[in-house]
């Protein structure tokens, strides 16, 4: 199941348009909660380990954005959803990524609604936001890049958190493998960084980074341990979880530490391993 649809999915998805487009906002919600059981019920036992809830979503979002009649009235639904879907139902994922979908022809018209729905409370809709944006980011990049060093200030850590995840080089950010330079220019905002929520993504990146562009990781890694402040160490520590396997003592000298742990790895100098 590509992004080509049934008929029976496009009948549902047109029917769910008319209903909120005619005020039937309960019964359209319903006919939308249905859906995503269909297609939910619809997906093959041997992928159902990788195609969870963020696919089924995606894929009801691609649909809506198939059967309405041009991109104004696919963002007249995604609003409509937004404000009426609870923040707890998954389904709240739709209109988020069929705003994404608007937005990468009209970045400047949802940027203020995804720093929104960045900083929403429930942890899914923060997971969503950072998807759907990440969809539309490559071809705005020349445009989102002075927005996102702004947001990369903002006093929310769970906005600063947003701006470094969707700057992960994974999935739709893979195209960041071969311009890390343009993440950097972000993420060095955050260089600093005091919360462990963002913080934490932030190591995360530059780690994802180190995959690729080991080197270039390592001279951040000796710039942020160098500065002496107890934030950037910690995230220098964190960017290593990568590195240390190939590069120990490498890692430990950068660091200026004799051991390295993480989760169930640990890593010692030869003369201290016992």
């Amino acid at each position: 199941m590509g992004d080509s649809f049934s008929a029976l999915e496009l009948r549902s998805a047109s029917t769910i348009v008319a209903d909120l487009q005619q005020g039937h906002l309960v019964q359209g919600i319903e006919r939308l909660e249905a859906l995503k059981n269909d297609v939910y019920a619809a997906i093959p036992d041997r992928r159902r380990r990788s195609r969870g809830i963020t696919w089924v979503v995606q894929r009801i979002s691609k649909l809506l954005l198939t059967v309405c009649e041009g991109e104004s009235e696919a963002k007249e639904i995604a609003l409509i959803l937004y404000r009426r879907i609870e923040r707890s139902d998954r389904l709240i994922g739709v209109p988020i990524f069929l705003m994404a979908a608007y937005g990468r022809g009209h970045f400047g018209e949802v940027i203020e609604f995804f720093e929104h729905v960045a900083d929403a409370e429930n942890w899914e809709v923060r997971e969503f936001a950072a998807g759907g944006f990440r969809s539309l980011l490559r071809p705005n990049k020349a445009e989102a890049l002075p927005w996102l060093k702004r947001t990369a200030m903002s006093k929310s850590p769970n906005v600063r958190r947003f701006v470094s995840e969707m700057l992960r080089p994974v999935a739709k950010g893979r195209w960041l493998i071969h311009e890390p330079k343009y993440s950097l220019s972000v993420l060095r905002l955050m260089f600093r960084e005091a919360h462990p929520y963002p913080r934490t993504s932030v190591g995360n990146n530059l780690s994802d980074l180190s995959k690729h562009h080991p080197g270039l990781i390592f001279s951040i890694i000796d710039e942020l341990a160098a500065t002496g402040d107890q934030n950037s160490h910690w995230i220098a520590y964190r960017a290593c979880r990568n590195l240390v396997k190939e590069y120990p003592e490498r890692v430990m000298d950068a660091l200026g530490i004799d051991e390295y742990h993480y989760k169930d790895r640990h890593f010692y100098r030869e003369e201290n391993r016992t």
